[in-house]
């Protein structure tokens, strides 16, 4: 690799690191193991976060990573030039030529190349990306690029494809949550027989092996009504007895799994249980209460804290307001795709960010020369100003916990036949034993 290059490489894998670590509230990553061979690999994971998903795995896996990406990324010629120089390999696909034939043959060559010098690929193999808790059918491009690489150097390359999982709380939300699961690697020389057998039909038998591999690290749900449902229970879950979120993921799978049976075998049964979950729901929605203060009586027991702390939520949300709001204003204006919030968002963020806190700097210093106060106010409050951001969402977070939580009591005090309904319909819920199994 050209030495430039690869100090570029890594100053921007390190530097897109720092950026999630700001972007999200928290990130947790299992199964680190499997990321740490130095066999040449293709990684591939669920795509529903656009740009953000290659990034979110890349970050963490020790090698330098070519990706597959749209053709129609490459049309501008900027982004053509910045992207062929990013590692990027570009694949066409039918919304990209119109409904032409593709010609990928020199970028699945390159890939295939690339493989055989024991490189790592990133390939999003669902071939497009939603915003939504659902695999998608696994495109066979990655099963055929695999299948070459190994056949070039007669099945001794080792190659492995690696599932990712990129279990995100809110795709489309400024410090949701992320969980990446690496998980159990896919030797490619064990699917031989079946290649040499029938090289077509080893194709789909490698994707379809591909789809389970990263279905068994995610939640993958029939539909939106679905999903819908499930984040109900994931919530009275959690508040019922809390897990990590490892942990948590494998319990919601194991409850998706129930529904989905539930549903074959009795839909009435289920359609009704749905629509009492969705109907709980709502009127604490439109209570402005939670399901946490439902379940426990609980009050506010940081208002010392908050009122101790009230001047630096102030100058962290002072400090933050202007980038927050041009961000927004600019994701808003420029895209017109929900499934491409999560991307300019975080790339607003990455380019805003920092001309603002230079900025804000800058005018804090020249007001503090104005007032001979010295630099160390300028050096204060540029070392401050993430922290001061991360503080000021902690407060405004246990400030609606609070507010959630006075709402709740006077309810329980004053609205005795309302807080006495709302609160049976939940007991009836967590006393269906199809779902919530002891």
């Amino acid at each position: 690799m050209n030495p430039i290059l690869y100090v570029l490489y890594y100053f921007f894998k390190y530097f897109i690191r720092l950026c999630t670590w700001v972007y999200y509230a928290k990130i947790t990553v299992t199964g680190e193991r499997h990321h740490r061979s130095r066999n040449p690999c293709i990684l591939v994971s669920n795509h529903p976060s656009t740009l953000l998903d290659p990034l979110n795995v890349a970050i963490w896996v020790n090698a330098e990573i070519k990706f597959l990406a749209n053709a129609s990324l490459f049309q501008n010629p900027v982004a053509s030039w910045l992207l062929n120089r990013l590692y990027c390999i570009p694949i066409e696909r039918y919304q990209d030529t119109g409904g032409k034939p593709l010609n990928n043959a020199a970028s699945f060559r390159h890939a295939t190349e690339f493989l055989n010098s024991s490189g790592c690929l990133y390939v999003a193999p669902e071939g497009s990306s939603f915003v939504e808790r659902r695999l998608r059918k696994i495109k066979t491009g990655t099963a055929r690029i695999a299948f070459a690489a190994e056949v070039a150097n007669n099945w001794q390359l080792g190659l492995t494809i690696l599932p990712v999982g990129l279990n995100y709380s809110d795709p489309t939300k400024f410090r949701s949550e992320l969980l990446t699961v690496f998980g159990e690697p896919i030797r490619v020389a064990d699917f031989r027989e079946d290649y040499d057998t029938d090289p077509v039909n080893a194709v789909y038998c490698l994707s379809e092996a591909i789809g389970e591999h990263i279905g068994a690290q995610i939640i993958d749900c029939e539909d939106g009504q679905q999903d819908g449902l499930l984040h109900h229970l994931e919530t009275i879950l959690q508040t019922e007895a809390p897990l990590p979120p490892a942990g948590h993921l494998r319990r919601t799978q194991a409850v998706l799994g129930r529904l989905r049976q539930w549903k074959a075998e009795a839909p009435s049964a289920y359609d009704t249980f749905s629509a009492s979950i969705f109907a709980y729901f709502e009127r604490i929605k439109l209570l402005k209460i939670s399901d946490l203060h439902i379940s426990k009586q609980q009050s506010s027991q940081n208002t010392i804290w908050l009122a101790a702390s009230l001047p630096l939520f102030v100058a962290g949300w002072l400090s933050h307001i202007l980038p927050c709001f041009f961000t927004k204003k600019i994701t808003t204006a420029l895209n017109g795709d929900y499934h491409w919030v999560p991307t300019y968002k975080f790339t607003a963020g990455v380019v805003l960010y920092p001309l603002f806190i230079w900025g804000q700097t800058w005018l804090v210093g020249k007001l503090a020369g104005y007032f001979d106060l010295g630099d160390w106010v300028q050096w204060t409050y540029l070392l401050a100003f993430i922290p001061l951001g991360l503080l000021a969402e902690w407060w405004l977070k246990t400030w609606e916990l609070g507010q959630q939580a006075n709402r709740a009591d006077f309810l329980r005090k004053n609205e005795g036949a309302i807080w006495a309904d709302i609160a049976g319909l939940r007991q009836q819920i967590l006393a269906n034993e199809q779902i919530f199994r002891k």
